[in-house]
């Protein structure tokens, strides 16, 4: 066990450094899903520890409660038609997809809804034994698209961010604090920075645990990134430096890699029009729902495009911070997308 969880990370810094070198979008995630993906494929043999996406969630949240100031939280009425446009537009895109799907695959009706269905792999896996669906053809063709979707979607997005006017975009949000303050907590935690580094890493991760516990979607990255946020704003100790994100972004794109085996390469010809048809829709509906959202003026392309991404809110504000787009507005919006999926999902 601990011999196949060493090769597996080695497995995924491998991957991220060969695709540092040869110059793909956010090499350290999808080289590390790549490196792990391919040991995987051929050896079966990837697993990494238990509660690893529970703490690459915790760090993902932290990293963004961070990036929160006072002056975010006034903003955040602003999302709400974004989040609007953002539902109702996935909700008719599931709807529409489903029935081509159905028509086109032979699919029966609640398997070809739950394989459009933007939300966790193991989450919508498990709805389709409750909707009478075909869960090996659920699970396949879901990890086929979170898989697809890490793999497009960052390049995809880097490329149109070099074709963007700033005169298109939206002026970013205030991220600056006015004036000070002691709180109570900078006078127990020490002004050492290791210490600093341990205590705000152990905050986000109890929010994690308990976002986890507590049984919400995303709930580790939402309640790690809240009680983060709540620590940097009411002392001055919150720090950790933003070098780690590489290495976290390492062990994120590996958590993905682990999705993808030899069954998944053998079963390809069985699913290449389908999932071809659900990720040249994701794509399409992506660029239009990314512009009905810049139109409520609240955020910028960049981010909209984030924000529509059929991929993990933990993954998609990591990848922005690299890239360019508010990840504080992606997180939120990735989760209110969540929270619908799952919600109107289960209401079936």
């Amino acid at each position: 066990m601990l011999v196949s969880i060493l090769i597996t990370v080695a497995a995924a810094v491998c991957g991220a450094f060969i695709a540092k070198k040869i110059g793909i979008p956010i090499p350290f995630m999808i080289g590390g899903m790549l490196g792990v993906a391919i040991f995987n494929i051929f050896t079966g043999m990837a697993v990494l520890p238990p509660n690893t996406k529970t703490f690459t969630q915790a760090a993902s949240g932290m990293f963004i409660g961070l990036s929160l100031s006072r002056s975010d939280l006034k903003h955040l009425k602003d999302l709400l038609q974004p989040a609007a446009i953002l539902v109702v537009c996935f909700l008719m895109f599931t709807t529409v997809v489903g029935y081509i799907m159905h028509t086109v695959a032979g699919f029966d009706a609640a398997t070809s809804w739950l394989i459009c269905v933007p939300g966790g792999v193991v989450d919508i896996s498990l709805m389709a034994y409750d909707l009478d669906a075909d869960p090996a053809i659920v699970s396949f063709i879901q990890s086929f698209r979170l898989f697809s979707v890490y793999l497009i979607f960052p390049g995809l997005i880097s490329f149109v961010s070099k074709h963007v006017k700033e005169t298109d975009l939206v002026e970013p949000l205030d991220m600056s604090d006015a004036g000070s303050f002691e709180s109570i907590l900078d006078k127990i935690v020490p002004d050492n920075r290791v210490i600093r580094h341990i205590v705000t890493y152990a905050v986000g991760l109890c929010g994690a645990f308990a976002g986890k516990k507590l049984g919400l979607p995303a709930g580790a990255l939402s309640c790690s990134m809240i009680i983060v946020c709540i620590y940097n704003m009411t002392s001055h100790r919150a720090m950790f430096d933003r070098k780690y994100k590489k290495a976290v972004q390492v062990i994120a794109g590996g958590l993905i890699g682990l999705s993808m085996s030899m069954d998944t390469v053998r079963r390809l010809p069985t699913i290449v029009l389908p999932a071809f048809i659900l990720i040249g829709s994701y794509v399409l509906v992506n660029f239009l729902i990314a512009w009905l959202m810049t139109k409520t003026r609240k955020i910028d392309y960049i981010s909209a495009m984030f924000a529509a991404s059929p991929g993990g809110a933990s993954e998609f504000a990591l990848i922005a911070s690299e890239i360019g787009g508010e990840s504080p507005k992606i997180a939120v919006l990735q989760i209110v997308r969540l929270l619908s999926v799952y919600t109107l999902s289960r209401s079936l």
